[in-house]
């Protein structure tokens, strides 16, 4: 396998990949080509080796034990590496809770959600599986601005949410697939096919098939017999810009789901684990035959220890201020 280089490692990165706050990837972009001038070695090389131990980084975080160069750009390891992230990396908008703005700067999310072992919303966690499976030799991975339809009002007559969430359209020797490891309580942990039409898929977490809706595509899960809508969108990229503006939306517009509730999620072998304000929820199995616990929490203590054991997160001292706003 040949590692490619990552876009938000270097000044020329596409803008779907490359944060528009300059100085940054200059000092990134600097830093490297001292390194290189001061080992000789070319800066093509240097770029390569950041980017192979991003990877190596990435793989470790999310318990895969092979190395980089063991790896195949094929959908057996798209499978295998949206699995693995939905295991070891939460959903969550803790910082959103505790009064932080979300940075979408590829950097900032590597150093929270890889370095920090911190977890994320859908900006930030489907944006690090974009450079994860880059790295990875994935040639096509392009990412999509969809409008949230789970729990949303009817939008026969036109739109009634904006553009919440970001999936990702990746093809691997000619087939397009949706990946998506940023949707938390009912997306798919394996690929969808995008080119089967409305076939029914079964799939890990239900069944899901892709409904044409005019000049949108509809994922949908079966519910019970009905097919209920998760989102829809576009077949075109979703610009870096237009990622920010929408990030920037669900992290700071007073009414914006993520802005007005606590919300953190991890697949637990076949469990799904969450917690929304003061509820904890425990869901084994799925569809028809899944069976909910559900648990109230009693105050700031239990929180901080559930996100601990359960979740994987452990918050610096003065990073959990106003974590249990949303208890009741």
């Amino acid at each position: 396998m040949v590692v490619r280089p990552l876009p938000f490692l270097v000044c020329g990165g596409s803008p779907a990949h490359t944060p528009s706050g300059g100085p940054r990837v200059f000092l990134i972009f600097s830093f490297l080509c001292q390194k290189a001038q001061r080992s000789a070695v070319p800066i093509k090389i240097v770029i390569m080796a950041a980017s192979a131990d991003f990877l190596s980084k990435y793989l470790r975080r999310v318990g895969i034990s092979e190395t980089a160069q063991q790896l195949a750009p094929t959908a057996r390891l798209l499978c295998k590496l949206m699995m693995a992230h939905s295991r070891s990396i939460p959903f969550e908008n803790l910082d959103v809770v505790c009064g932080r703005k979300i940075s979408i700067v590829r950097a900032d999310i590597v150093r929270k959600l890889v370095d920090e072992r911190r977890g994320g919303y859908c900006w930030e966690q489907n944006a690090l599986l974009q450079l994860a499976l880059e790295a990875a030799g994935f040639e096509s991975v392009t990412p999509l601005l969809c409008r949230v339809r789970w729990g949303k009002a009817s939008d026969a007559d036109g739109p009634v949410s904006a553009y919440t969430h970001m999936a990702l359209k990746v093809q691997i020797e000619g087939t397009n697939y949706l990946a998506d490891v940023g949707f938390s309580g009912v997306n798919s942990v394996a690929p969808v096919n995008l080119d089967v039409g409305e076939t029914p898929q079964p799939l890990p977490e239900g069944e899901f098939r892709v409904e044409r809706q005019g000049e949108y595509s509809a994922l949908q899960l079966n519910v019970r017999g009905e097919y209920r809508a998760l989102y829809k969108w576009r077949d075109e990229p979703g610009a870096y810009c237009d990622q920010e503006a929408c990030n920037w939306y669900s992290c700071t517009f007073p009414s914006a789901r993520f802005t007005t509730s606590f919300f953190v999620c991890r697949v637990v072998g076949d469990e799904r684990h969450h917690i929304l304000n003061a509820t904890y929820v425990v869901r084994k199995g799925h569809g028809a035959d899944s069976v909910t616990e559900t648990t109230r929490i009693a105050g700031r203590a239990q929180l901080l220890a559930l996100l601990d054991d359960v979740f994987g997160l452990r918050l610096a001292p003065g990073e959990s201020d106003g974590v249990d706003r949303y208890l009741d």
